[in-house]
C-alpha cells in the first residue's frame, strides 16, 4: 500500500510539473507573438474596422469597476481621430440585473460617443466568445482589442487563431502581481479551448 501511495504521489508531482512547464511554454509563447501587435500609443494603432471593448464587472449601481473603467476610457482616446469608428462593447448581462454592456455603452454616450456607432455584444461571456461573435455574429475582419496589458496576449492568440487581424492597445494594470495564476490558467485553457474548436470547425 505505501508503494502504490509512493508511486502515486510521484506520478501527481510528474504530472503537475510537467503542467506547469506547459502552461509556461503556452504563455511565453502568447506573450512573444502579442509583441508587435501591442501597442500603447493610440496613434500607432493601425486601421481597423472596429474597437473592441471586452467587458469587466460592473457593480450594482450601473458603475464600472476600476478595471473597466480603465479600458472604457483608453478605448475611447482611441477612437478619437477616427470618425465613424465601431465601438463593440461585449460583456454578459445577469437577468434582472445589471449589463456589463448597457453600463459601458451609457458609459461612452456620457463622454460624447454617438450611439449610433455603439455595437452591443451581450453574449460576451468570456474572451473567446468575444472575438468569436465579432467575426461571424458582426461580420469584423480586423479589430483593436482594448484591455490590460496582461489581457492582451490570450486575447490576439485567439483573435489570430479565428482568423481575425487583431491589435492590442494596452492599458497599464495597477495589479501586475494579482493576475498570475488566474490568467495562466486562462491561457492554458484558451489554447486548448481554440484548438478543439478548429479541430470541429476546419474549412
Amino acid at each position: 500500500m505505501k508503494i502504490f501511495l509512493l508511486r502515486a504521489a510521484r506520478n501527481l508531482a510528474l504530472l503537475l510539473a510537467l503542467m506547469l512547464v506547459s502552461n509556461w511554454i503556452i504563455s511565453t509563447y502568447m506573450e512573444v507573438k502579442a509583441g508587435p501587435e501591442t501597442f500603447d500609443d493610440a496613434l500607432k494603432v493601425p486601421p481597423v474596422e472596429a474597437i473592441v471593448v471586452p467587458g469587466a464587472s460592473v457593480h450594482r449601481s450601473g458603475k464600472l469597476s476600476p478595471v473597466l473603467l480603465q479600458r472604457m476610457d483608453a478605448a475611447l482616446a482611441l477612437t478619437q481621430g477616427r470618425p465613424d469608428m465601431k465601438l463593440v462593447l461585449s460583456g454578459y448581462a445577469v437577468p434582472k440585473g445589471y449589463s456589463e454592456t448597457k453600463a459601458m455603452r451609457d458609459y461612452a454616450v456620457s463622454r460624447g460617443f454617438p450611439v449610433r456607432n455603439v455595437v452591443l455584444d451581450e453574449d460576451g461571456r468570456s474572451t473567446f466568445l468575444t472575438l468569436l461573435n465579432c467575426k461571424n455574429k458582426f461580420g469584423l475582419h480586423s479589430l483593436a482589442i482594448v484591455s490590460q496589458d496582461y489581457h492582451l496576449p490570450r486575447a490576439l492568440y485567439i483573435a489570430r487563431r479565428l482568423g481575425l487581424q487583431g491589435y492590442g492597445f494596452a492599458v497599464e494594470s495597477d495589479s501586475d502581481g494579482e493576475w498570475h495564476g488566474r490568467e495562466w490558467f486562462s491561457r492554458f485553457k484558451d489554447f486548448v479551448l481554440v484548438r478543439i474548436f478548429r479541430f470541429f470547425h476546419a474549412n
